[in-house]
């Protein structure tokens, strides 16, 4: 037995258009035409209606919040976001749906005559066929199908591709669910895309690549207008692009969307034929095509269907027979355009190429139709990229990185290992550790290690960064990696004395910088001192950048308590943090005679930045910080 859910989408801002179209489908429910109702809306909206949420429980309607999106996306400017939020609402109910069950979605404003179309489709035994059926009765089964059945919907157009009316829709769950996606359009498009377009688009874009390309190469707002002047002044040529795009285009909405029709029977007029291609770009039809700002839409299956089943003028006539009698077949209207022809062709005759991308050679004639100014006078065609061409294999000049502070023949036997190693990152960061490079040509040897999170590499990259011996690009990188790697440990709790280190090395970064310090970076560094000075927090974020002399105190006091208290693992901890954020020769002086060899690369790092400057004087900080 057929299931029929009914989701009601939106905010609760019109009262009497949602409370219509809630007494209609609970109507609708009381008389066994749908199965349920399931009301989907953000945190906090049914509260603000006095009264709403113990109706809606009593008379058992689901409802589903979800949290709005904003704090999610942030500052996002992206025209997705519309679409977004009501894709977010739509998610949030199919999730509670039976998965067998057919889904009316609605919304909670300006969606009645839409839902009420919709219902009165349910009278029928199958409103919506299965897709591969209706390709096999249609010839169409070379297309790539997307959905299991049919989605039934509205205001289907010829100029915005896949954009239909959004307010109400009818589809299987499973259908429904293949709609929903949360790409970026300006990404995916390289443009903007309104919410309604998006709805429909995206199930088809992997294996319709004919249609991404409409949408990125061609500026279609332009011809809404001016192919509507084109063809009612008698224009009949098509760019051959546009011939394979609507053929692929017209069988794709043949074959997996079933389109209603919003005017009455009664303001619909008589469908003749021929129905040309330029026909579908102006009014006509007895309203079954009306054209306005929009662009033309098809108030009904029956004129897309008339249009795909027209004669074309080599289709064989109907072999006679002797026993019938020879009355006369009624003529049937024959189609005479070339674009016509050639896009009924390809529907009957498909090759692997009508949904594919767009061509060079098809590029090329867009170009010859922009130049004419009958067919548009505006800017419609985007400058692409032109098609790649076979290049030459001549290997000219040696792209190998330069790496510094070497001799010629150190970096070739270094680069030649680097080839020959599944792990460039970790040679470059051994050969460091043996040659102590000079601290200004240490970063092409540290980088790719530290981001891989190798803590040594992050922690001289920060001692680097502070030291102020990185080039702008590399000191953007350092400080992205020592703020990604910081926050990952803290927010899993993880501390050493390397990410100890890192972490106040960024902080002094701020400090000597004269910048303020980043909301992350003061977390991560209250987050050392939690671990290894618990109470020292305050005061250090007090003194450091103003009053060197008593954040040296401040240290002293807390290593000579770790002394009294003979808690030696403790005082190295805070011996490295004086060590890093003052640059104190005396901490250096008592953290090296803790050092046993058992750590052979802390040690080597601790041993080299003191040689190199980078610690073991209070020079630059006192000069800095006054």
């Amino acid at each position: 037995m057929r299931t029929v859910w009914a989701v009601i989408c939106g905010t609760l801002r019109d009262q009497v258009d949602f409370r219509l179209m809630l007494d209609y489908l609970l109507r609708c429910r009381n008389q066994g035409i749908i199965q349920g109702v399931v009301l989907s809306t953000w945190e906090g909206e049914v509260a603000t209606v006095p009264g709403l949420a113990q109706q809606l429980a009593t008379n058992q309607v689901a409802v589903v919040t979800s949290k709005p999106i904003d704090q999610t996306i942030g500052e996002t400017t992206t025209g997705s976001v519309n679409y977004w939020r009501q894709a977010t609402q739509i998610q949030a109910a199919l999730d509670m749906i039976p998965e067998e069950a057919m889904v009316l979605k609605t919304r909670t404003d300006r969606a009645m005559p839409t839902t009420r179309r919709l219902i009165q489709m349910l009278d029928e035994p199958e409103p919506l066929p299965y897709v591969a059926a209706v390709q096999k009765q249609r010839g169409l089964t070379s297309l790539p199908r997307e959905f299991d059945r049919q989605i039934a919907i509205f205001k289907a157009r010829t100029g915005r591709l896949l954009q239909f009316a959004d307010f109400s829709f009818l589809g299987y769950r499973q259908d429904v669910a293949k709609l929903l996606n949360f790409d970026f359009a300006a990404l995916t498009f390289k443009r903007g895309l309104v919410a309604n377009i998006q709805f429909f688009i995206y199930p088809f874009i992997r294996d319709y690549p004919v249609l991404r390309d409409y949408y990125r190469v061609i500026n279609f707002q332009f011809l809404l207008g001016d192919l509507d002047t084109y063809t009612r002044n008698g224009g009949t040529q098509f760019p051959q692009f546009f011939h394979r795009l609507y053929a692929a285009y017209f069988g794709l909405l043949a074959t997996h969307f079933r389109i209603g029709s919003l005017p009455s029977q009664k303001r619909l007029g008589e469908i003749s034929g021929p129905i040309e291609f330029s026909d579908l770009f102006h009014s006509g039809q007895g309203r079954h095509l009306v054209h306005d700002e929009l662009g033309v839409t098809l108030n009904s299956q029956a004129v897309l269907d008339t249009f795909l089943a027209q004669a074309l003028p080599d289709d064989a006539a109907p072999k006679s027979r002797w026993w019938r009698k020879k009355t006369p077949a009624p003529a049937q209207p024959v189609v005479t355009e070339t674009a016509t022809k050639r896009l009924l062709h390809l529907l009957r005759q498909p090759n692997d190429q009508l949904v594919g991308k767009m061509t060079a050679t098809e590029y090329q004639e867009l170009q010859t139709f922009a130049a004419n100014p009958d067919f548009s006078p505006h800017p419609w065609l985007r400058q692409i990229t032109p098609e790649l061409k076979e290049q030459a294999t001549d290997y000219v000049e040696s792209v190998a990185y330069r790496l510094p502070g070497l001799t010629t023949e150190q970096e070739q036997a270094l680069w030649q290992e680097c080839e020959q190693s599944g792990n460039a990152s970790r040679v470059l960061l051994n050969f460091w550790f043996a040659h102590e490079i000079a601290p200004q040509d240490s970063a092409p040897y540290l980088m790719s290690s530290a981001r891989t999170d190798n803590r040594f590499s992050v922690l001289m990259v920060a001692r680097l960064l502070r030291a102020g011996m990185l080039s702008p690009a590399d000191q953007a990188e350092a400080l992205r990696i020592t703020n990604f790697f910081g926050s990952f440990h803290v927010r899993h709790h993880q501390m050493n004395a390397e990410i100890a280190g890192y972490i106040l090395a960024r902080y002094l970064y701020f400090v000597e910088q004269g910048q303020p310090v980043e909301k992350s970076t003061v977390v991560q560094a209250k987050y050392v001192f939690d671990r290894f000075f618990p109470t020292g927090f305050a005061a250090f974020d007090r003194l450091v950048g103003q009053h060197p002399a008593e954040l040296a105190a401040l240290f002293d006091a807390e290593i000579d308590r770790l002394r009294a208290a003979k808690q030696g693992n403790a005082r190295q901890r805070v011996l490295e943090m004086a060590l890093e954020v003052t640059h104190e020769p005396k901490y250096w002086t008592q953290l090296e005679k803790r050092f046993k060899g058992k750590y052979p690369r802390y040690e080597q790092a601790y041993r080299y930045s003191v040689a190199q400057g980078l610690l073991g004087t209070s020079d630059r900080y006192v000069a800095v910080n006054g």
